[in-house]
């Protein structure tokens, strides 16, 4: 194991803390499971079945109490990162309630009144919003949560919060600001994609994972969006949707036609597919 994974686990073991894992049910496999089967599970909060959005409580995040860091399912999870299942914190004491409304109150974000769900559960979500935040900017995300850990760009990294405690959340909030263009804000786009194709698509999107990878597909069709200078929410929205269906993938009436722009080409297709 690495040094800042166990210079990070022995530090939280010599300040007495209780160690939280923050849990992304998404993740491939779900991490959950093998957890759960493993009397790890004890204590945990299923956070959507506490908010309006129960009905997503198949894809919620998990917060939960590890009161044994030496359980195996728990050393597993440590020797496989590049799963990214979520991250790990500590707490001075254990309070899952208090942790419960913090995240609760973080979990929507509402951008000119359209709402999705904020995936702080992502270990790549979380090391996005530390990147682009000062370290005085930590607690209002972090909140109780003392030190974290986390998996990113092939390696683990930390991060102390000086100041755990409850905060009201701020207006703008700093762990959404808008990162440089390139890789990250594909990476950004793509997870916002995702979140809106298991918000209003969850049922296709669960019939698509049975013979695919869905972070693969999604990835593809990103691709195809390049190519094909689909960049506006309504083009991007009409292929997801409609390309979760295998059958209606594979139609021919998908590919450009010589000449035809990228308006024509979208203007045709939204006709074929709506």
């Amino acid at each position: 194991m690495s040094d800042v994974l166990n210079n990070w686990m022995g530090e939280q073991s010599r300040l007495n803390r209780v160690l939280i894992l923050v849990l992304d049910s998404l993740a491939e496999p779900n991490p959950v499971t093998p957890l759960y089967s493993a009397g790890v599970m004890q204590r945990s909060v299923q956070l959507y079945r506490r908010t309006e959005f129960s009905k997503f409580a198949a894809i919620s995040p998990w917060l939960t109490e590890l009161h044994n860091p030496g359980n195996d399912a728990f050393r597993r999870l440590l020797d496989d990162p590049e799963r990214n299942w979520g991250w790990i914190g500590s707490m001075d004491r254990a309070d899952l309630d208090s942790l419960t409304q913090h995240w609760i109150a973080r979990m929507v974000i509402d951008e000119d009144g359209d709402r999705s769900l904020f995936r702080f559960q992502d270990n790549r979500v979380l090391a996005r919003c530390l990147a682009n935040m000062k370290d005085s900017e930590l607690p209002l995300l972090l909140g109780p949560i003392g030190s974290v850990l986390y998996w990113d760009e092939n390696q683990w990294k930390s991060a102390d919060n000086s100041r755990s405690g409850m905060y009201p959340v701020p207006n703008p909030e700093p762990w959404l600001r808008n990162p440089e263009s390139g890789e990250q804000a594909r990476s950004i786009l793509r997870e916002n994609l995702k979140r809106w194709l298991l918000t209003y698509h969850l049922e296709a999107a669960a019939t698509l994972a049975e013979t695919r990878v869905v972070s693969e597909w999604l990835e593809y069709q990103l691709d195809l969006l390049d190519v094909w200078g689909w960049q506006l929410p309504e083009q991007r929205e009409l292929m997801l949707s409609r390309r979760l269906s295998e059958q209606c993938m594979q139609d021919v009436a998908w590919s450009p036609l010589p000449n035809e722009t990228s308006l024509e080409h979208f203007e045709r297709c939204k006709r074929v597919f709506s």
